[in-house]
């Protein structure tokens, strides 16, 4: 996941508190405006402090979009009403697929060159209520990481559940039982 442009830091800290609540251990921040990585210190510990109040660890990475590249598909999140709809397309193709969400206020979609980060470039919009109405950066990061979460924990169709094994704790008592030895009574030896 790559987080592009956000230009509040409060916006940004709390994209990254979701991310990290969603289970992802790490994302790509590209800090144009220079809220999380050059900033001054004020700055950066509002921007910290608002992912801080998650429990989850997460690894925040610079990036620009001229360090990244290789991936075979590359998803742009948008709130304009062009592309595919969210909930018709396959956000769950692991590493080989990076999700891109840019704060539309502060990215030009248009002037990017999206075609460097990989040869497969969709457009993914939301389908929001209001177009004219402009969204919080957080709003849309967590709308996106919750369908990315709904559709990695389904089952693809036709794909059943493998048979269950005996629980662990079952083999670990029988190999404790043969640790211990074997059970000997006393009528059972012979007297000298």
């Amino acid at each position: 996941m790559l987080m592009l442009g956000a230009s509040d830091r409060w916006e940004l800290g709390n994209s990254i508190r979701s991310a990290a609540a969603f289970g992802w251990e790490r994302l790509w921040v590209d800090d144009r405006a220079g809220v999380w990585f050059g900033s001054d210190r004020v700055t950066k510990s509002e921007g910290r402090a608002a992912a801080r109040r998650g429990r989850n660890p997460i690894r925040v990475i610079p990036a620009t979009l001229e360090r990244l590249g290789g991936f075979a598909e590359v998803c742009i999140i948008t709130t304009r009403h062009t592309g595919v709809p969210l909930h018709r397309t396959n956000l769950a193709s692991g590493q080989r697929q990076l999700i891109v969400i840019p704060d539309e206020g502060a990215v030009d979609l248009d002037a990017e060159d999206w075609e460097r980060l990989g040869p497969e470039v969709r457009l993914v919009h939301l389908d929001l209520p209001c177009e004219e109405f402009t969204y919080h950066y957080r709003l849309i990061a967590t709308i996106v990481l919750a369908e990315i979460a709904r559709q990695v924990g389904r089952r693809a169709r036709g794909v059943t559940r493998p048979p269950r094994s005996a629980p662990l704790y079952d083999s670990a008592l029988r190999v404790l039982e043969e640790e211990r030895g074997e059970m000997v009574y006393p009528e059972d030896l012979d007297t000298y």
